[in-house]
């Protein structure tokens, strides 16, 4: 099974929004950049604003593609694309209940990710983004 997921890298002063997934679902406890499942009917930016509306209550202003993952998990494999946010409006909130926590970026990797998302994190750590 084959899983296309948009995600979010909110970058503001220097900063990266993180959030933290639910125990209940697939890699429970783990941080990630926020994000989605795109559905059938919708782009990826489609996706990926949605997915920032429902889980953050952000309305995104300006994105930028950033980066493709694919990666092999036992269970599905996942298509990630990461966007670059620089732009949006609102104060972020966990709308599903989730942490959530603004991090320098030099410091991401203190926070145990999806092994899907460690490529993302030293590439992050090894270049400007901002």
């Amino acid at each position: 099974m084959r899983v296309n997921v948009a995600a979010a890298i909110i970058i503001q002063n220097q900063h990266v929004l993180i959030s933290k997934r639910p125990m209940d679902k697939h890699l429970g406890g783990l941080w990630e950049f926020p994000g989605g499942k795109v559905e059938n009917n919708e782009s990826w930016l489609q996706a990926l604003a949605r997915e920032i509306k429902e889980e953050l209550n952000l309305e995104i202003g300006a994105s930028e593609f950033f980066k493709q993952v694919d990666f092999n998990y036992p269970s599905q494999t996942v298509c990630l694309r990461f966007y670059i946010v620089s732009q949006f409006s609102g104060t972020p909130k966990g709308l599903e209940g989730q942490a959530l926590n603004w991090v320098s970026i030099k410091d991401l990797n203190q926070y145990r990710f999806p092994e899907a998302n460690q490529k993302i994190v030293q590439l992050l750590k090894n270049q400007s983004v901002v």
